[in-house]
């Protein structure tokens, strides 16, 4: 057995946090903006919203998914493995970051992309053509 185990340490010491969410608190209340400032806020968050709903393409109602299918269910799937190099990799998630702002969606995975990808090669003759050029 080791003599390590057998001698008890006394806790840290916990003194110095004393006070700290009062602390917190009284920061958080400093930040928030009162009376004009508030309001002023609220307008101009109000104005960036419609600004960038403008800009921003009209969503498609009873679609709250893109490509033409959703993933299967894990139970179901077949899992496959990228492999990319790490500058491989960043760039792919810039890219996909990329494409789910100019999309409008709040979430879009590497593997849902990876799937639409795959189908828009069997499905659009173009797309296979160029696929067929990069990996001869």
């Amino acid at each position: 057995m080791n003599a390590s185990r057998n001698s008890p340490q006394p806790p840290p010491d916990m003194d110095g946090l004393t006070g700290d969410w009062a602390r917190l608190r009284d920061l958080r209340r400093d930040k928030t903006p009162s009376g004009t400032e508030a309001e002023e806020h609220q307008e101009h968050q109000e104005h960036e919203g419609q600004e960038e709903r403008r800009l921003r393409p009209p969503s498609r109602p009873g679609r709250t998914r893109g490509g033409r299918k959703p993933p299967p269910a894990a139970a179901d799937a077949i899992p496959t493995t990228i492999r990319f190099d790490p500058e491989e990799s960043s760039a792919i998630d810039r890219f996909v970051l990329e494409l789910r702002d100019d999309a409008g969606r709040r979430a879009l995975d590497k593997a849902e992309v990876f799937r639409e990808l795959i189908r828009l090669g069997m499905e659009h003759e173009p797309t296979r053509k160029a696929l067929l050029r990069r990996v001869r």
